[in-house]
């Protein structure tokens, strides 16, 4: 018995649809889908819609198709937008095909988990959550895409490469728990915030040669990531490669600031060059046990425990520090060789900061496990507060 869905959406001449048993059938809905041109919210929400096919409609408001969980493929050639949650949770969609969409809402595709291709070939904006929970999306194509919404692509475990050559900006989460992920392309990009590659632990490389800034715990447990390449990145926040544990190879000519936890148990990290660095924070680089030789020529602030258990960190370069944290280079084992060359006496947070180091251990002979300063300032050095604990170590140069 056929019922009538409510409430009636009419078009332009004045035909209606109607559901028979939940489901349409083709003398209903073929006139209609050729005319029809705006879908309004919740319009379509929990029927048990197959296919989708509208090839004159523009605009698909929210939650047009909402919880449609045996719709499997939908169409609409000439759709530029889709409101946020149109197709979410549409559990049996594996096409969706909007070969002129321009933007694509919040939690739009949201756990449809059968979605294995989203094709957006003019889509420049892509909203928050919008292919949360995709498990089976093995290809996402945006190439005029410049913006891509926080947790847009949580969480989309096959997914395995992406390219954005546009875009410019990556939201929190975004590709958070891809963990499939291997290649990543985006070469004009100059912002990646929080947690935007947490968890993808089989991405291999991140070459971002726009990037500014990155956000915090941005690549954190990122486990195969081997190299990093940022060359005008300027700041690196909170734990942005925290347990990178394969990560080798880093390049930041131009950082600034060194956030806490940043490289913190990079243990395959074994050597640091940041040229301008001028401020390095607490756990920066802690358990980086392959750690071997480190210059940061323009740093003057080392926070405390910042190198903390580098166990195979050996000789150290900082000329111009001026303050240096408690405990900064505690458990550092091998550490032979520190240099301080600057015209000025760094302070000292307390006589633990090199404790448990060759520095503070009386039974190593001669000059091993030294601290090096100007000879001009050797004096300056060997009296000043928690410095002269370890006057026997300081040599002139």
């Amino acid at each position: 018995m056929a019922i009538t869905y409510s409430p009636f959406y009419k078009i332009t001449d004045d035909i209606t649809y109607k559901l028979l048993d939940g489901t349409f059938s083709d003398a209903d809905f073929s006139i209609t889908k050729e005319k029809y041109i705006s879908i309004i919210d919740h319009e379509f929400t929990g029927t048990k819609i197959t296919t989708a096919n509208f090839s004159k409609c523009t605009n698909i408001v929210n939650y047009a198709f909402t919880n449609c969980t045996s719709l499997s493929i939908a169409s609409f050639p000439v759709c530029t937008n889709i409101g946020s949650h149109a197709f979410e949770n549409c559990t049996s969609l594996s096409t969706a095909s909007f070969p002129v969409c321009t933007s694509i809402g919040n939690s739009t595709f949201a756990a449809c988990a059968s979605l294995t291709t989203a094709n957006f070939s003019k889509c420049t904006n892509i909203g928050e959550y919008a292919f949360y929970g995709c498990l089976s999306l093995t290809t996402a194509s945006f190439p005029v895409c410049t913006s891509i919404g926080g947790n847009a692509f949580y969480s989309c475990i096959s997914l395995t490469n992406i390219s954005f050559p546009v875009c410019t900006s990556i939201g929190y989460g975004a590709f958070e728990k891809c963990t499939s992920l291997r290649t990543i392309s985006f070469p004009v990009c100059t912002s990646i915030e929080y947690g935007a590659f947490e968890y993808c632990s089989s991405l291999t490389t991140a070459n971002f040669p726009k990037c500014i800034s990155i956000g915090g715990a941005a690549f954190r447990y990122c486990s195969k990531l081997s190299t990093a390449s940022f060359p005008v990145c300027t700041s690196i926040s909170y734990y942005a490669f925290d347990n990178c544990t394969s990560l080798r190879t880093i390049s930041f000519p131009k950082c600034t600031s060194i956030a806490y936890f940043a490289f913190n148990s990079c243990t395959s990290l074994s050597t640091a060059s940041f040229p301008v660095c001028t401020s390095i924070s607490y756990y920066a680089f802690c358990n980086c046990t392959s750690l071997r030789t480190i210059s940061f020529p323009k740093c003057t602030n080392i926070d405390y425990y910042a190198f903390s258990n580098c166990t195979s960190l050996s000789i150290a370069s900082f000329p111009v520090c001026t303050s240096i944290g408690y405990s900064a280079f505690y458990g550092c084992t091998s550490l032979k060789s520190i240099y301080f060359t600057g015209t000025s006496v760094p302070t000292l947070g307390s006589s633990t900061a090199f404790y448990s180091t060759p520095i503070s251990n009386s039974t190593y002979l001669g000059t091993y496990g030294s601290i090096y300063v100007r000879s001009s300032m050797l004096n300056a050095f060997k009296t000043a507060a928690n410095w002269s604990i370890y006057s026997a170590r300081i040599v002139g140069v």
